[in-house]
């Protein structure tokens, strides 16, 4: 711990670490008339949002080291569990945004508790799909134990709910066509969720729902989690499991406790009562005595009153077996609504309207700035659907999924040497799909860029200085024609 009682060491500080930057200091610290004025010039660069509230106490309380973690500064602290606190965190340039878990302190010394947050987050980096929210590393800064993940603008599903009590039947039927399609494919892994709740499901921007924290996935027994049995697993899970004598790990068990998150995305309510009695979790009445949506939302379509309670039959063999049932009838749902999929109006070759589906847009980026712009231009004025990731394997990915983009387009400055090598199955899958694809690499890279990737039809490049325009008339060109 480091009390700064200089100005030249607080200001060696912040500057070593990039916390701010020099003409940022010189700004501010011009200012003050006195020699050393630590807490004023910390307090003036909060004010000018140079330093968060977190970054700023931190270094009045003498604590500042703690803020830099491997090569990330913490900004924020989202969240806080029992176990692990979760900090909105940066590259020290300040070039990418992650969301960072870390360990807390009184775990950091146990082998057993380091042992399993870490095996989490190495059964989550296999995970490769658009609802899960993807882990990049698992590291270590001496005693402190951090995994860095996708950070998903936006706030939990509990969040959601209290900004916005009232979900059409749609919205929540969309958003559990996601949770179940980032279940689905956690099934093919082998992988069950062991947690599902409303805080562990992220809710985006741009209105995706994302599938986090696989705390329990793959224990085989309790006491490879590193979540202890006896203080704080998930007992709903174990509860249910023992009294109706299903299999520990059974899938079945994430529809139930899907179906809780679906029942009260529909009411607004929980469909039991809140309580942290230990006791009271465990009992099987808890799940059996649960008040049918319908008494108090008649109103509701008669498939998604269905879709929930089979979801939450207490029953397994009662229950939906697979996640791609629930999705099946999600789908037949979202068609009854006329909601299955946005529709937007387009112009025929003969002049006529027609409908057809919007261009959903993937943006692979790591600059928040850069994606605020594309999103204005893409989405606001020229109506793109679109998505962000960080990550140009994640991209990847999503082109072999179920539901493919429309287009991708890599901003390639920050991520040269990945999108080069990946680039040519990118070229082979956008063929084969019809989903062009477009790399925009920094103009002093052209010589050395032309010399590896050989253009086509569904796998171009552009280099800087490429306008948003030419961007989107090539999309918009190479889409249509390649439909």
């Amino acid at each position: 711990m480091v009390q700064f009682k200089s100005n030249d060491r607080l200001k060696r500080f912040l500057i070593g670490s990039q916390l701010v930057t020099s003409s940022d200091w010189e700004q501010v610290a011009g200012l003050f008339q006195s020699a050393d004025n630590v807490q004023g010039i910390v307090d003036k660069l909060a004010e000018r949002d140079l330093l968060t509230p977190l970054q700023r106490n931190r270094i009045l309380s003498g604590d500042g080291e703690s803020l830099l973690l491997g090569s990330y500064k913490l900004l924020y602290r989202n969240g806080s569990g029992s176990f692990a606190r979760v900090f909105r965190a940066a590259t020290r340039d300040g070039r990418r945004t992650v969301a960072l878990k870390l360990l807390r302190e009184r775990w950091a010394q146990d082998p057993k508790a380091v042992e399993g947050f870490q095996r989490e987050a190495k059964i989550c980096q296999r995970f490769k799909h658009p609802n899960i929210v993807p882990i990049y590393e698992v590291d270590s800064d001496g005693d402190y134990h951090f995994i860095t993940m996708e950070f998903v603008e936006g706030g939990n599903l509990r969040d959601f709910l209290r900004i916005r009590p009232n979900v059409t039947p749609a919205e929540a039927a969309r958003c559990m066509y996601d949770i179940c399609s980032g279940l689905s494919y956690a099934n093919t892994l082998d992988t069950t969720h062991r947690d599902l709740k409303l805080t562990n499901v992220l809710m985006s921007s741009d209105g995706t729902a994302k599938l986090v924290d696989f705390g329990l996935a793959g224990a085989e027994t309790p006491t490879q989690s590193y979540i202890s049995d006896d203080v704080h697993r998930a007992l709903e899970y174990a509860s249910l499991e023992k009294g109706t004598n299903a299999p520990r790990n059974d899938p079945r068990s994430d529809i139930f406790f899907a179906g809780a998150i679906l029942y009260e995305l529909l009411s607004s309510e929980s469909p039991w009562p809140r309580t942290r009695d230990r006791e009271e979790r465990k009992q099987l009445s808890r799940y059996t005595q649960i008040r049918p949506l319908h008494t108090f939302r008649p109103d509701l379509p008669e498939s998604m009153l269905d879709i929930t309670a089979r979801m939450m039959e207490v029953s397994p063999s009662a229950r939906y077996q697979t996640a791609d049932s629930v999705l099946a009838d999600l789908k037949s749902a979202l068609e009854d609504m006329g909601e299955w999929k946005e529709r937007t109006t387009a112009v025929a070759n003969n002049g006529q309207a027609t409908e057809s589906l919007p261009f959903h847009l993937l943006v692979v980026d790591t600059i928040d700035k850069r994606k605020d712009a594309l999103h204005q231009y893409f989405d606001r004025k020229h109506g793109f659907e679109m998505t962000f990731c960080e990550d140009p394997n994640d991209a990847l990915e999503q082109l072999k999924g179920r539901r493919p983009p429309t287009g991708i387009l890599f901003l390639a400055d920050t991520t040269r040497d990945t999108v080069l090598e990946l680039f040519p199955q990118m070229q082979a899958w956008g063929r084969s799909l019809k989903v062009p694809c477009l790399a925009v690499f920094p103009e002093e890279d052209e010589a050395s860029i032309r010399e590896v990737i050989t253009p086509t039809r569904f796998g171009t490049i552009m280099f800087q200085p490429a306008t948003l325009r030419d961007i989107r008339l090539h999309f918009e060109t190479v889409g249509q024609t390649g439909s």
